[in-house]
């Protein structure tokens, strides 16, 4: 019984360890950031930039110490691949596109939103879409690399999905309107980037979602995205009653997303099969003996 336990809290603890790793290679950002070596408003796009971009270093850190502590896994072990990274995430980045433009419709056609045109610099839409790049790249490698790895190694998939999926939306607590109906979108969400992930072993196509979900719904509609507020091409006006038109969380806070992104996953569920790691591990073992 102790030994079974043991068996199922294991993939818990190495999560655990892999955050700790994160935190520890923060830790010499976090520092520097103290000195001040350089004078930037803290408020500024380019604070926002070197922010996010110390904790993709410091996931990518954690990610190389995990892999001295667990000699068997490696990048490609977690999803990270350079075959087809780039093609991968620009589908994803279609898909991610699609989808928040389909929540957009639907809010538009139910009169929950009112669209105007906005003003955002030429400076300031590439500087956001290179942040949302970098924003889509460091969650996907905290959460669908190493700690996907993880729980699928040991966890049926469906049990996966819903934890890597529970955690990702926890992350969100503290964003400005967050919600019950914020948690589950945020929630299915993940839910959608662990299964692409899962089914592809890619985890670009997630990385290419996320960014076009953020980007689409901040830049190009003017939505807040998690309740966080961006400059956009256009301006939207929520409408209506919170739960319907998003209010100040953005589209993630409306029912409409709720539909369309369980509609998706639900497809995806049904119409791809998901194989656990033993056989796929099993399957690359007889590729590699047979190209020998």
């Amino acid at each position: 019984m102790g030994e079974k336990i043991l068996y199922y809290l294991t993939p818990i603890s190495k999560v655990i360890l892999f955050v700790i790793f994160i935190f520890l290679c923060l830790l010499p950002f976090g520092i520097i950031a103290q000195f001040d070596f350089i004078s930037i408003d803290k408020k500024s796009l380019l604070a926002d930039l070197l922010l996010e971009g110390s904790t993709v270093v410091a996931v990518l850190g954690a990610l190389l110490m995990i892999f001295k502590v667990f000699p068997t896994v490696d990048f490609r072990t977690v999803f990270v691949l350079k075959e087809k990274s780039f093609s991968s995430f620009l589908k994803g980045s279609l898909i991610g596109f699609v989808l928040i433009m389909l929540c957009g419709g639907m809010l538009l056609l139910n009169g929950n939103v009112i669209f105007s045109i906005s003003k955002i610099s030429a400076l300031l839409f590439f500087g956001y879409l290179l942040y949302f790049i970098i924003v889509a790249l460091f969650e996907e490698l905290m959460f669908r690399t190493f700690p996907l790895f993880t729980f699928a190694e040991r966890y049926p998939i469906s049990i996966t999905i819903i934890l890597n999926s529970v955690l990702f939306g926890l992350v969100h607590l503290a964003n400005p309107g967050f919600n019950a109906l914020a948690m589950l979108n945020i929630a299915l969400a993940g839910a959608l980037f662990s299964t692409y992930t899962l089914q592809k072993r890619n985890v670009s196509w997630a990385i290419g979602i996320h960014f076009g979900w953020n980007f689409t719904q901040g830049i190009l509609l003017g939505y807040k995205v998690s309740g966080i507020d961006t400059p956009g091409v256009l301006f939207a006006k929520p409408v209506g009653q919170s739960f319907l038109s998003g209010g100040v969380f953005g589209i993630e806070g409306s029912i409409f997303c709720t539909i369309i992104i369980s509609i998706l996953i639900i497809w995806l569920l049904v119409r791809y099969k998901i194989k656990p790691m033993e056989t796929v591990f099993e399957e690359e073992f007889e590729e590699e003996t047979a190209i020998e």
